[in-house]
């Protein structure tokens, strides 16, 4: 099962949405991280097995500089209604759950462009790294 933790930057109203394609999401506000740096919410999402979905690129993404994660999402565009940001993550959802992989997400970073677009990224752990 697809598990996602939304940042405070993620509408929380997409996580019933994101429930109504058999996806399990939470809210930072909903598990009482509203206002903690991204690195105690990276930890959480790690330590329950969440796949982040943000858009605070600049912030997470030197995150993944670990030897395994569960994977991060990341909007391009900011200022989005929730409707647009919908509009961007439903379509990542439909190739997530195309794959059939429960792991498909591990050591990832998606990156969400305009609407239909996205570039998935491995991101290998610091060890195997040049």
């Amino acid at each position: 099962m697809i598990r996602l933790l939304l940042d405070e930057n993620i509408s929380p109203t997409l996580a019933g949405r994101l429930a109504e394609l058999a996806v399990f999401a939470q809210s930072v506000p909903h598990v009482g991280l509203s206002g903690r740096p991204d690195h105690h919410l990276w930890q959480y999402a790690i330590d329950h097995n969440f796949a982040v979905v943000t858009t605070n690129a600049r912030d997470f993404i030197p995150l993944l500089n670990v030897e395994l994660h569960p994977g991060l999402i990341v909007l391009r565009d900011s200022g989005l209604t929730r409707d647009e940001q919908w509009d961007r993550i439903k379509p990542v959802i439909a190739h997530l759950k195309n794959s059939r992989d429960p792991n498909f997400l591990v050591n990832k970073l998606i990156e969400v462009k305009p609407v239909g677009r996205f570039e998935i990224r491995e991101i290998p752990p610091p060890a195997s790294r040049p």
